[in-house]
């Protein structure tokens, strides 16, 4: 065996060996560039995700329907077909030409009041669940990205507050604390917070080593720019779905809250309230009175499950 062939190699001859260089370590400047194509990538492929999601038939049904409601919320009053407070007629009148929707025990057109009530519901859910949902986010970032004690000691905290009821946790809330509308924004976005942080949580800890971050750290950003201006964008695709689905979720809970006694009071025309002071009439067969506001709270809790849905699936390319 001859002497080049016993010794071992040396470094520089490893690096100049063709087709070696390839198994290299990449340099900063070549992770750098790949980190700037990912982004390009990504950026485009969201452009292409909205252009899907706008021609979906259940988004544009979901959205038509979030409209109409939003238009009744804003303009209440003024295109309601009688005033939602006036006793104009007899009570307990069943659906007929002049109040399609009847009117209830106090003489009242429940079509007008289900066309005002949309305020306090369009006016509350949407802001709990962008609080709910911001909140989370930003938990969630700093779960995933930091790691660590930091990410043990707020799992344990998300996990706590996961098991509590939430129904219970909120009527507990909302007793102590008064039933103004603040108070009932902030209890529901307090239990969405956990919620959303976990799947931010998921979807930063799938982004954190790719090569933009680590484009971004060799960069010498700091962590609050990597989080916020490079991880955020790409993982925005989750946070719009839960924001979607939250949205529906509050709907939902804030009648729920309503129907319980622990949101807006008499004379409000809100459809929680609503349902709950004509429950009792049911059994009397004066079944409108309940039947066209839980219609209502129905019908705009599926538009926005259906908006979601439709993001859902184009997110997931099904």
């Amino acid at each position: 065996m001859s002497e080049s062939e016993g010794r071992t190699p040396a470094p520089e001859e490893i690096i100049s060996t063709p087709g070696v260089d390839m198994l290299m370590p990449a340099t900063p400047a070549e992770t750098m560039l790949v980190g700037a194509v990912q982004v390009s990538e990504r950026r485009q492929a969201r452009r292409e995700n909205w252009r899907l999601i706008r021609r979906r038939p259940a988004f544009i049904v979901g959205v038509f329907i979030v409209l109409v409601w939003a238009v009744c919320a804003i303009l209440g009053d003024r295109i309601t077909p009688h005033s939602p407070l006036d006793f104009r007629s007899i009570p307990h009148l069943s659906p007929r030409a002049k109040f399609p929707f009847g009117t209830d025990e106090q003489g009242r057109d429940v079509l007008s009041r289900v066309m005002a009530g949309s305020r306090d519901v369009i006016k509350v859910a949407p802001v709990a669940a962008l609080l709910g949902v911001l909140f989370g986010v930003i938990v969630g970032m700093v779960m995933g990205y930091i790691g660590g004690w930091v990410d043990q000691v707020l799992s344990r905290i998300v996990e706590a507050f996961l098991a509590l009821p939430v129904l219970l946790v909120a009527l507990l809330a909302l007793t102590t604390l008064g039933s103004s509308t603040w108070v009932v924004i902030g209890v529901v976005a307090a239990l969405f917070t956990p919620i959303v942080a976990r799947t931010v949580r998921s979807a930063v800890l799938a982004e954190r080593d790719l090569d933009y971050v680590t484009s971004a750290r060799l960069r010498g950003e700091s962590s609050l720019f990597v989080m916020f201006k490079e991880i955020l964008p790409n993982v925005s695709g989750p946070i719009i779905v839960e924001l979607t689905v939250r949205v529906g979720y509050a709907v939902f809970t804030v009648a729920t809250l309503a129907f319980l006694g622990a949101g807006p009071q008499a004379p409000s025309p809100d459809w929680g309230l609503q349902v709950s002071d004509g429950y009792n009439s049911i059994s009397a067969g004066i079944w409108w009175t309940t039947f066209f506001p839980a219609v209502a709270i129905a019908s705009l809790v599926i538009a926005v499950n259906l908006i979601a849905d439709s993001v859902q699936s184009v997110l997931e390319g099904s």
